[in-house]
């Protein structure tokens, strides 16, 4: 993970103090650890987001189908 941090700093440049590197496409969801994946999100974003995902995922069996409801 923290080459892909490294990778993350060269490409997308230094983080702002509250915001952090992020998947756009949790792993959870199927999103790759990889650079195409990665964006930079607020803190406080990033912690309704998984928070908010955790919930409406938490009784789904691997590999189930998702439609998550996104508010904003």
């Amino acid at each position: 993970m923290s080459a892909l941090v490294e990778v993350a700093k060269k490409t997308l440049g230094t983080l702002c103090e509250g915001r952090k590197y992020c998947l756009a496409i949790p792993g959870r969801l199927g999103g790759e650890y990889d650079i195409s994946n990665i964006k930079t999100i607020a803190l406080n974003e990033l912690i309704s987001f998984s928070g908010n995902l955790a919930r409406q995922i938490k009784d789904l069996p691997p590999g189930a189908k998702v439609k998550l409801n996104v508010a904003k």
